[in-house]
């Protein structure tokens, strides 16, 4: 009897110091918000500070444009009521649909992290047509994570929003829609598009990197790898599991949200159990057994499945009891908890022990019914439905076969179903893809447009710069043409008054009248020929002709001239530059002709020698360049040296002005015996 009543001292001692160590112990709880609708300050009003709704020392942290956080220290062991606030009673969080939500509250027993998001803004429930598309969007996004595990049919349609939402708003906000698409793609079964589409939140984060999106990094290797396990490309799962892994915030090796970790740890552990890698695939369970403060339930469940493939069935039943018991009491997951239970329920039917059997399988039942399914309850039923009948239980029997068929019908059904989801999500995912790729058509279009219009508008510009300088060129060159040939036409009119005056002073009166008349003729022509650029052949052939005459009567007919023209020229519509010959036909009369003793000669030959290149040609019977340089009269230099130069200056104008090639070529002429005869020039002159 002493001995009984000091054991219970023992015990009760025991106790009381455990409520006491635990009544002094200090935890750390780390609040991790999602908000979408992004409030600019969070507060945390509660138990903790008197429910001040603007407590400066409890304000949560903007880590990114969504999610806020606040670590709280030194919290002693108990239950905490809170909620959030944006400084105020008027401001505190509601339901999506604008509703009051009950005080949140924590029963904190060890160091702890939660994650939770907030739905709405009591100052902030407005119809959401009136949203802007970023707040329209992350309005959808709060909806369609709210349903995302209990309204698969209400997260669908506000995932459909958001894929008509994010190609209209930022970059980060489209990383978050890619998160609840990818979701929904997963539930419909449609796997490819999903890693699609995670990978594109991926690429977005990756593009956006900041230290605060490691968390969201994390997740997107880890849904990625999810995807290939389920396509079992387990290489690649477990390569994106790795990254997932570095990618992981410290904060997440809190319960509950190491549980995440474990599931990645295990699934790399499953990967090496598939190869028959036992002993690696102990160590990845080592490894997550030892994440968080406690054993999770996918620790325990991976344990069991070792211990099954190992065949050591006896080893494995704790384990999936523990992982079971685990799931529903801590973990809140009823999917680890139906696996748990199936797997027992297997071992125990295979080792005959038909009434642990029935006990798991009806276990697993229930759970597969309250998840809604299908496959589950068809296997669960299955599996009683031979149970029953092994023990000659047959009305229990057909009742499960009947909720098996029952089963597959739904499951039947769903698929089709999901098949029809699939089928209309995947056209709005085309229907986006268009749109976006239409955007982006426009948008390089008008890029391109724009680049286009610019360019012409620099081309435009250059010509206009290029045509006005060189029409300021061209007027210049014109001007100075123009000067040079009032040079020559003055030189030539003072020699002609100077044979006028001549005749007047050996009063030879008939000579210098007729001298005056074929003048007065020239100068009418010279005067009439100024205004112009050009002039007609026919034109500088009568001007030569009145010249020729002239000096022919005042070198008292020294000389003989004659004028050929080729038969396929047509003198009134062939133009040439004015007085441009007449300089040649003088230099070849006083540095030729008059220096010979006796009678002379001058051809002029005029012929088209292409399309538009006009040859004239100044020939005389003189005694050539060389004896005329011996002589080096000192009139005839002063003459060549004045009016070729003009002549000279005047082609190098013209051919700059009109971009011609006018060329002058000097040929000298010899006799038989080699003597010099004369000289030949040739101008090759472009014509219009």
């Amino acid at each position: 009897m002493n001995m009984l009543n000091t054991r219970r001292r023992a015990v009760l001692l025991l106790g009381f110091l455990s409520i006491i160590r635990l009544g002094h112990a200090q935890h750390t709880l780390r609040i991790e918000v999602n908000d979408f609708l992004g409030a600019e300050n969070v507060f945390l009003s509660g138990s903790i500070n008197q429910w001040n709704p603007n407590d400066k020392d409890y304000q949560l942290k903007r880590i990114n444009y969504f999610r806020t956080e606040i670590t709280l220290h030194n919290l002693p062991a108990g239950q905490y009521a809170f909620k959030l606030t944006k400084g105020s009673v008027e401001t505190v969080e509601t339901t999506a649909d604008g509703d009051d939500i009950p005080n949140r509250v924590i029963n904190l027993r060890r160091d702890t992290a939660v994650l939770f998001a907030v739905l709405g803004w009591k100052d902030k429930m407005t119809s959401p047509d009136r949203f802007t598309d970023s707040a329209r969007l992350a309005h959808a996004l709060q909806k369609g994570f709210q349903y995302l595990k209990t309204n698969v049919d209400s997260s669908f349609k506000y995932a459909l929003e958001t894929f008509t939402l994010s190609s209209k708003v930022s970059p980060v906000m489209k990383a978050y829609a890619t998160n609840l698409q990818g979701e929904i793609l997963l539930q419909l079964g449609n796997t490819e598009k999903a890693l699609e589409v995670f990978k594109e939140g991926l690429h977005i984060r990756l593009a956006l990197i900041s230290p605060m999106d490691s968390g969201s990094i994390s997740y997107l290797y880890n849904q990625v790898g999810d995807v290939y396990w389920h396509l079992k490309d387990t290489a690649q799962a477990v390569d994106n599991y790795r990254l997932s892994m570095r990618w992981t915030p410290v904060y997440a090796y809190f319960h509950p949200l190491h549980e995440a970790i474990c599931s990645r740890l295990c699934n790399m552990g499953r990967a090496c159990l598939g190869r028959h890698q036992i002993d690696s695939a102990k160590w990845y369970a080592t490894q997550s057994a030892q994440v968080g403060d406690r054993v999770s339930c996918l620790t325990d469940l991976f344990w069991g499945d070792i211990a099954q493939s190992e065949s050591k069935l006896l080893t494995a039943i704790p384990y999936f009891r523990s992982s079971a018991k685990l799931a529903l009491q801590h973990d809140h997951n009823l999917d680890i908890a139906l696996q748990s239970y199936q797997r027992l329920a297997q071992i125990f039917a295979a080792t005959h022990q038909r009434d642990s059997a029935m006990v798991y399988a009806r276990r697993a039942f229930a759970i597969a019914n309250q998840l809604h399914e299908n496959a589950s309850i068809g296997r669960s039923g299955l599996a009683l439905a031979s149970l029953f009948r092994d023990r000659g239980l047959y009305d229990s029997a057909i009742f499960y076969q009947q909720m098996v068929i029952e089963s597959l019908e739904k499951q039947f059904s769903s698929e089709k179903e999901r098949q029809a989801l699939n089928t209309y999500f995947n056209e709005k995912i085309r229907e986006q893809d268009a749109a976006a790729k239409k955007k982006e058509y426009y948008a390089t279009l008008w890029r391109y447009g724009l680049f286009g219009g610019l360019s012409v508008l620099v081309l435009l510009a250059m010509v206009y710069r290029i045509r006005l300088k060189s029409r300021y060129d061209r007027k210049m060159k014109e001007i100075e043409m123009r000067a040079l040939r009032a040079q020559m036409n003055p030189h030539f009119i003072f020699n002609c008054l100077g044979s006028i005056n001549r005749y007047i002073v050996k009063s030879d009166t008939k000579t210098a009248s007729n001298y005056l008349t074929k003048f007065a003729k020239l100068i009418r022509l010279i005067l009439d020929n100024s205004s112009s650029d050009h002039i007609s052949l026919d034109a500088e052939i009568q001007t030569l002709q009145l010249y020729l005459d002239m000096e022919s009567l005042r070198f008292d007919g020294r000389f003989d001239y004659e004028i050929q023209k080729g038969e396929n020229l047509e003198e009134d519509h062939t133009f040439l530059p004015s007085m441009l010959i007449q300089p040649y036909v003088e230099n070849a009369i006083w540095h030729g002709l008059l220096q010979k003793e006796e009678r002379g000669k001058l051809w002029i030959r005029f012929k088209k020698v292409s399309g538009h290149t006009l040859q004239a040609e100044i020939e005389d019977n003189g005694i050539g360049r060389k004896s005329a340089a011996e002589r080096k009269s000192k009139d005839a230099v002063r003459q060549k040296s004045y009016g070729m130069q003009i002549s000279s200056d005047r082609i190098k104008i013209i051919n700059n002005l009109y971009k011609l090639n006018n060329s002058v070529t000097v040929h000298d002429l010899f006799d038989e015996q080699g003597g010099a005869s004369g000289t030949k020039i040739i101008l090759k002159i472009p014509v219009s």
